[in-house]
């Protein structure tokens, strides 16, 4: 049973829209007032509402030619239901932390610093594997698990050892570490798709209104990625508890790595 919705200054437009067979009459106000209905039942953020409005867009057409199906006292109430179906397909599967702290990417490649390298690739091309030998194994273990490295056979058995000698389940340690990676694929791939959407946006619409605000929208989300990127994958309290040391020894163990990482000359760092 639809909502019967009709004291609304929406509803001569889209009456006028049916009388012209003209849909882009419409097309403009209708995406802002179905995310405005929403907001007033549900808690959603401003982000929330901009991909609400992208995605009502896109299917527009569609919604549009299900809708002559109803008559203008029920259409409303229509439009308001497909918005509430829209967002609780859009975000009922996303719960995607954003916790964590800066932090600096150790090579220059477009693939994020905690991304999954073949072993091969590790072994033959990685500029940071021949530093990172050099340098003291606690130190070395230290940077790997704040930037995600994958980790030398001497530096995962310091890992090991340290893990028993705090007490921690080396079993649960790596599956929630295969959890905290993979929720931030997940991050990083919806940011990806959310810049790719406004770019095909941009392609689509002529109205210089329209692309301004998807541009807007694009370079929001392009810095949204660039912070996913900047933040560490273990914060340094989470490495003081693991390693049974200080915060203050994890800090001077990271000044040292990345002075001698420096050092060499390889500009093997670079700061978001």
């Amino acid at each position: 049973m639809l909502p019967k919705i009709l004291d609304e200054k929406i509803l001569p437009l889209i009456e006028k829209a049916r009388v012209s067979n003209d849909p882009n009459i419409v097309k403009t106000d209708l995406p802002i007032w179905m995310v405005d209905r929403l907001a007033k039942k549900r808690k959603i953020t401003e982000d929330e509402s901009c991909e609400m409005v992208v995605t009502i867009l896109e299917v527009f057409s569609k919604m549009w030619a299900l809708s002559l199906n109803y008559h203008l006292t029920n259409v409303l109430g229509f439009f308001v239901t497909y918005a509430f179906n829209q967002y609780r397909n859009r975000f009922r599967k996303t719960e995607i932390s954003e916790t964590g702290e800066l932090y600096l990417q150790l090579w220059n490649y477009d693939q994020p610093a905690n991304a999954e390298f073949p072993a091969e690739t590790w072994e033959d091309t990685n500029p940071v594997k021949a530093e990172l030998e050099k340098l003291p194994t606690l130190t070395a273990l230290v940077l790997s698990l704040q930037f995600d490295l994958p980790m030398k056979q001497n530096i995962n058995q310091l890992l090991l050892w340290k893990l028993r000698e705090t007490n921690h389940n080396v079993e649960i340690f790596f599956r929630e570490l295969e959890e905290k990676r993979f929720r931030q694929r997940q991050l990083l791939a919806r940011l990806s798709g959310m810049i790719t959407r406004y770019t095909r946006k941009l392609y689509e619409v002529t109205d210089l209104n329209r692309r301004n605000w998807y541009l807007k929208q694009k370079k929001v989300w392009i810095l949204r990625r660039a912070r996913a990127y900047d933040r560490s994958f273990l914060s340094e309290r989470e490495i003081a508890k693991l390693l049974g040391i200080s915060r203050k020894a994890v800090r001077n163990h990271l000044s040292q790595g990345k002075h001698e990482l420096r050092k060499a000359g390889k500009e093997l760092l670079h700061y978001a």
